[in-house]
């Protein structure tokens, strides 16, 4: 099985592993004899360099060939100086390896061991002596001694235990070499020799560690004496001492001496002071957070909702069940109610009803507020929760968005912290069990109703042909590009089309999901946003471009849930007997498709299990700045990321890398820190780097000037220029919503963006009819004689302001 990478070493580590210096090691991997297992992308002084990573059983492996590589380097650098600069060759320090010099060693390391207790070896070892060939020799001896010593005062002695390795005496060597037959006063003579040398080391050695220990305690004391709180200098010491407890064995040659060991166990030491100060000052800070921000606490900081005896709801249902409905009877019935929607477009479409029904209805969303004086009833979308308006009802919608890593803190907050005296949750069954598990936290009671779909759903057994649909299909796609590409194809083949996708406006998706309601685009082309409650009027079938789709960070398959939500909006109650589903062939083998989509739709969805997403408050952040001594805000969310619910049993951090980049970014400028906070948070696309620009320079302007400038943009454009306009125009709002005194002329930007809406539902519905065969069966010659004088004078039906005769004549068949 392979190593996983996280048990790789550096180049830093390959000296104390082959005792050899970093020259050495450095030399051994250009000539290839010590292996690389892999390359590691990583980021030093500000570049970005590839290290190289070892495997270090494999380097194990190959200390015993160190000898023989110091020879060969030896031979070479000889050979390629021999003539220019005559060098004397000293013995080899290696030899191969003869019965009689091995047994004359044993003879001579018996008694070492008996008389000292001191465990001592050869060091024998392998190397590559030619191809396919290894070859065993000698290099010396190693010896491990040990000696209880006291680190730290008032506390227990520890075994500091030193392994040494060291060359074999010239005593010793002559008795072992010696050609001639050897005596036993030789042998003796030689172990006597061996000995005093292992005594004489052992001594030394444990000598320096003595004088080092000491030069170490002084300095610790010194060090502990900066911290005024007595519990936090024990915290420290006992953090050493058990450390010191798992101390490694110190390694030592002749290359650095006794002093070499002494320094690597003051080396040790000071490793151990350092990593326990820095543990125990970490876990008081983030002791000091948790407590301040209350999130190990999750349900005490939201005071207002533990003051009330709430009572849950959850209408749980596939899509078509009737489950939003149900849910706005019970707000419409209440005194005061709220609403909270994924979508900012289905806030508006709640409000719209409610003011329909005569109810003083008001509007929240990121970007507006529609409030008149007597509200009861406000439609918000779910990040704009007012955490201390006490209301009679509030619906949850789309609760099973619990699970998602960028939005479900929203749900998670409004769960836990919604001040309404009934709460009712609308959702995917599948969101059942992590539901009850975050209410487990507050104690408060469930009560669940399943609803069933209204209308059968049924799987077709036979793929979509693109150029056959009929009158009432939705084809879906995953991203703008294929969504346009179908769109193309569908205009080409003489179908009016209807388009949605997450990159429009919430009024152009209205616009273009009332254009199919209404009859006046045949077939609609959308990606997934569809699944999300989206008034688009009786579905009759829902046809899946594919099975994939990119989530941000790779491409897969569509969850059954997914396949499920979308699948779902086929075949509206009231309108048809049943919804179908079905595929196009592009979707891959139909027999297969067919099985996914049948089994995602009979079967039971992944559960939502596990623990809830959330994220900091301002509260959380302004306490972890304080308590980090530092207001750069990336540096305070990248803590808060790694640490805040870190363990918690019942919660876990939403994804929150995009806001820390954009705050680091944010960083640069002379802001307060719950300014650059709001910032960060602004609904703005970190990989367009055009909205990245100018959210900063927002910020500029806003420390600098006091009022930051109203977008000017053009009007006449392409069609993906003007949708991101309307993003970046959304996102200025969006600010001017948190700080109307810096970011004004409000109503002008309301006014850019609407044009910008217009523009692009006029561009959209200008190419949504092929201009070379009318589905409503007129020919060339019944287009007027306006138009077959612009064709004599060279202009073709594109040329002549094709969205303004589109428009008009849309207009005038709907009339």
């Amino acid at each position: 099985m392979s190593k996983k990478s996280k048990a790789f070493v550096g180049i830093n580590h390959l000296p104390g592993l082959l005792l050899a210096s970093a020259a050495e090691c450095e030399r051994w991997i250009e000539a290839g004899l010590i292996p690389v297992a892999e390359y590691r992308t990583l980021q030093k002084r500000g570049r970005i360099v590839e290290a190289p990573m070892f495997d270090p059983e494999t380097i194990a492996q190959l200390a015993a060939e160190v000898p023989a590589w110091r020879m060969q380097g030896e031979n070479g650098d000889a050979e390629r100086h021999a003539r220019s600069k005559p060098k004397r060759v000293d013995p080899p320090t290696v030899q191969p390896i003869d019965d009689a010099a091995h047994r004359r060693r044993q003879s001579i390391l018996a008694p070492v061991r008996t008389n000292t207790g001191i465990y001592v070896a050869e060091d024998v070892r392998k190397i590559e002596s030619g191809r396919w060939k290894s070859e065993r020799v000698f290099a010396g001896y190693r010896a491990v001694f040990s000696q209880p010593m006291q680190i730290l005062l008032d506390r227990g002695s520890t075994d500091i235990v030193i392994e040494f390795a060291f060359a074999e005496p010239l005593d010793v060597a002559a008795v072992v070499l010696d050609s001639a037959r050897v005596g036993r006063d030789e042998i003796a003579a030689a172990s006597d020799a061996l000995k005093a040398r292992l005594i004489e080391l052992r001594d030394a050695t444990f000598a320096v560690c003595e004088a080092e220990l000491a030069s170490w305690r002084d300095e610790l004391e010194t060090y502990l004496a900066a911290y005024d709180d007595a519990a936090e200098r024990q915290a420290i010491l006992d953090g050493i001492q058990a450390a010191i407890e798992r101390l490694d064995r110190i390694h030592a040659s002749d290359k650095g001496g006794p002093a070499g060991a002494g320094r690597k166990l003051r080396q040790k030491l000071d490793d151990l002071r350092s990593k326990a100060a820095a543990r125990r000052l970490r876990h008081l800070r983030e002791a000091q957070i948790r407590e301040a921000s209350g999130y190990e606490r999750y349900a005490a900081i939201f005071p207002v909702a533990r003051s009330l005896n709430r009572r849950f709801l959850f209408l749980a249902g596939p899509t078509n069940s009737g489950k939003t409905y149900e849910a706005l009877q019970f707000a419409g019935e209440a005194e005061t109610a709220e609403i909270l929607s994924p979508l900012r477009l289905l806030a508006l479409e709640h409000y719209e009803r409610m003011s329909e029904a005569g109810m003083a209805a008001g509007m929240v969303t990121g970007e507006e507020r529609v409030l008149p004086e007597g509200v009861t009833h406000i439609a918000r979308t779910i990040e704009t929760l007012d955490l201390h308006r006490v209301v009679d009802v509030c619906v949850i919608d789309e609760v099973q968005m619990l699970g998602d890593p960028n939005r479900g803190w929203a749900w998670t907050q409004a769960m836990i912290g919604a001040p309404a005296r009934l709460v009712v949750l609308t959702g995917a069954p599948e969101a059942i069990p992590l539901v009850e598990h975050l209410l487990a936290m507050t104690g408060e009671r469930l009560e669940v109703k399943i609803l069933k779909r209204k209308g059968k759903l049924r799987v077709e057994g036979v793929p979509a042909n693109l150029k056959k649909l009929s009158r009432g299909d939705a084809v879906v796609a995953f991203t703008r590009r294929n969504v346009h590409d179908l769109r193309a194809q569908l205009v080409q083949a003489g179908r009016t089309v209807a388009t949605v996708y997450g990159a429009l406006g919430p009024e152009v998706r209205r616009a273009e999901a009332a254009r199919f309601r209404n009859g006046e685009a045949e077939i609609l082309v959308a990606t997934d946003a569809i699944g999300m409650g989206l008034n688009i009027g009786p579905l009759r079938r829902v046809v899946f471009s594919t099975l994939r789709k990119f989530d941000g960070v790779r491409e897969r398959q569509l969850t059954a849930m997914e396949i499920k939500q979308i699948a779902g909006r086929a075949g509206r109650f009231g309108h048809h007997d049943e919804g179908l589903v079905t595929a196009l062939p592009e979707a891959g083998g139909y027999a297969q498709v067919e099985t996914m989509i049948g089994n995602a739709l009979k079967g039971d969805a992944g559960k939502l299990r596990g623990k809830a997403y959330v994220r900091p408050n301002q509260e959380t952040v302004s306490s972890a700045s304080e308590v980090l001594q530092t207001d750069r805000l990336g540096r305070v969310l990248r803590h808060l990321n790694d640490t805040l619910v870190a363990g918690h049993p019942d919660l876990r951090m939403a994804d929150m890398e995009e806001m820390i980049e954009l705050a680091t970014l944010l960083d640069a400028v002379d802001l307060p820190i719950l300014v650059r906070l709001s910032y960060s948070m602004a609904p703005v696309d970190g990989r367009e780097q055009m909205a990245v620009d100018l959210l900063l320079d927002w910020a500029r302007q806003h420390v600098r000037d006091g009022r930051v400038q109203a977008p000017d943009f053009g009007i006449n454009t392409d069609l993906l220029k003007l949708e991101a306009r309307v993003k970046i125009v959304t996102s200025w709002l969006w600010l001017a919503q948190r700080y109307p005194g810096v970011f004004e002329d409000m109503e002008a930007v309301v006014d850019l963006r609407a044009n910008l809406n217009a523009k692009i539902e006029e561009k959209l519905v200008a190419s949504s009819v092929s201009h070379h065969g009318r589905p409503d069966g007129r020919s060339r010659r019944d287009r007027g004689p306006k138009l077959r004088r612009q064709q004599k004078k060279g202009r073709s039906w594109m040329d002549a302001d094709a969205g303004n005769v589109e428009q008009h004549r849309v207009r005038g068949r709907s009339s």
